[in-house]
């Protein structure tokens, strides 16, 4: 709520407002500044890769010690401009740092090679006991493996992208139909060769981009474009797509549900779903590369804690 709606809506702070010359310098104040950018943050990871000098292109800034552009990444991509996110990872230096001292004893050892369906190694995720374990260190997350015991690598990439704020409300969801496959059910018969391997819940991008393309006939190319949608959160551009998903476009190559026998209500209430998931979207390539490194450091936990 905005300070110019709370006066119209709250008669005791408007009172305050008028009878204060204190309240009413300082609500003044804070209108001013109201809806202003706070500060002008650096994105973490973000680089932007151009032909010629960047400042041939935008205007830069320095924060701190960084040569940063002024313009945020959505407007920089609008330009045409490339943006690739290069992430850092300390534990793949330990991963590396332990395969070194594990090999003064085994020399040919390789955590390339490891096997990735070690039973003792997820028995010991299962119990929680992930101190030192990329990504399963919070309480919460010991909590999801101890409920759910994962299995398989498929598991750990499910809990990677479960784990957040959004799709932390279909865990339980996901838990119960994993531990009971018989209560898993869908929307529709074409859903069950997309949604088996994560029991009935849309948890990846790549899983709405399936959908699209099997229940409405999108080419891999507008596929993604719904996907980048998702992922940048353009709540606006996906309800547009809404009309292409259930009825099609034929001048633009999309045949639609209906036309491939889903009815009307079921196309809108499985649109309805990806919609409320494309607030939270998440890749499962980039879920699965944490859940590598994720079942490696588990790995050497379990068989070489010196190390």
């Amino acid at each position: 709520i905005t300070l110019e709606r709370a006066l119209k809506v709250s008669p005791e702070l408007k009172a305050r407002y008028d009878a204060d010359p204190q309240t009413r310098e300082l609500i003044d104040m804070a209108r001013k500044v109201e809806g202003m950018p706070r500060q002008a943050s650096t994105h973490a990871a973000g680089v932007v890769i151009t032909e010629q000098p960047v400042s041939f292109y935008v205007p830069l800034a320095k924060n701190n010690d960084a040569v940063v552009t002024q313009y945020t990444m959505t407007t920089l991509e609008e330009l045409g401009l490339l943006k690739m996110d290069f992430l850092g990872l300390r534990t793949l230096t330990v991963l590396s740092d332990a395969e070194k001292m594990v090999r003064r004893k085994e020399p040919d050892f390789s955590i390339a090679h490891v096997p990735d369906d070690d039973p003792a190694v997820y028995r010991m995720l299962a119990e929680g006991s992930t101190n030192g374990v990329f990504q399963y260190e919070s309480g919460g997350m010991k909590n999801v493996l101890v409920q759910l015991g994962p299995q398989s690598l498929e598991d750990l990439i499910a809990v990677i992208s479960l784990y957040r704020p959004g799709p932390m409300d279909s865990i339980p969801k996901y838990i119960e139909n994993r531990h009971h496959p018989e209560r898993v059910t869908y929307l529709h018969p074409l859903l069950a060769g997309i949604l088996d391997v994560t029991y009935g819940c849309i948890v990846y991008q790549e899983q709405v981009m399936q959908i699209c393309r099997k229940l409405a006939g999108y080419s891999y190319g507008r596929a993604d474009l719904v996907r980048r949608a998702m992922s940048k959160k353009k709540a606006a551009v996906m309800e547009k797509e809404r009309q292409n998903f259930v009825y099609g476009n034929p001048e633009e190559g999309v045949k639609g549900c209906i036309a491939n026998g889903i009815d009307e209500k079921t196309a809108n209430t499985i649109y309805d779903e990806m919609i409320d998931f494309a607030k939270y979207a998440f890749n499962k390539s980039h879920a699965a590369a944490y859940a590598v490194v994720s079942y490696q450091t588990a790995y050497l936990k379990y068989y070489y804690p010196r190390e």
